[in-house]
């Protein structure tokens, strides 16, 4: 339902590009053109194409937000959110559902529980959630089992570009071939962005 704009378009082309070649990408348009969009047009693409569910994970405040949007964008998915105190019962579910939302804090703490299900597409919004590689949320985020993994982050980038490689050990684990404790001289920064450019989308308002 809607109509995308001419730039979203072209993401869902890239997201699809993506997808065809088997490769995670981080959608880094600014805050307010829409990536939330972009993957709720993408998600109904494989819609028909796999009876897997997909999986967002999103701060807590966003969650609710998730629901609304794909309510109001995609309504032909059937998506539940697992998080609360009675979230468990919500397992049973999960295969018969196209979309799952649920939060950094209910990943942390089910990571075991949901480790055991395969998900098409792995999607986690505000990325830069991630940026310590270290971290509980980093960890449990990349344990997930997914076809594909995709990135939401309007600052891929806050303090150096360490925080994007752990973004990328989510969406293309291996891809650096790089050990966790190794930091990336501003010498290869250059190089970095130009083989970095296929997996990364940004657009600026």
């Amino acid at each position: 339902e809607g109509k995308l704009r001419d730039y979203q378009k072209e993401g869902l082309t890239w997201l699809s590009f993506l997808a065809e070649f088997e490769n995670g990408g981080i959608l880094a348009d600014d805050m307010g053109l829409g990536k939330t969009i972009q993957i709720l047009a993408f998600l109904l693409g494989r819609q028909k194409k796999t009876k897997l569910p997909s999986l967002v994970v999103a701060p807590k405040s966003l969650a609710f937000n998730w629901m609304d949007e794909a309510a109001k964008f995609a309504p032909g998915l059937k998506v539940i959110r697992y998080s609360g105190s009675d979230r468990v019962k919500l397992l049973k579910e999960m295969e018969g559902v196209d979309l799952v939302v649920t939060t950094y804090g209910t990943i942390r703490t089910d990571i075991e529980k949901l480790e055991e299900f395969e998900f098409d597409v792995a999607i986690i919004d505000e990325a830069q959630a991630i940026k310590n590689a270290h971290s509980q949320s980093a960890q449990a985020v990349k344990r997930i089992r997914a076809r594909h993994r995709l990135a939401l982050t309007g600052t891929p980038i806050e303090n150096s570009i360490n925080d994007l490689l752990s973004i990328l050990e989510f969406t293309n684990p291996g891809l650096l071939h790089r050990t966790k404790d190794k930091d990336v001289s501003k010498d290869t920064t250059a190089v970095l962005a130009r083989m970095l450019k296929p997996f990364m989308l940004r657009r600026k308002i």
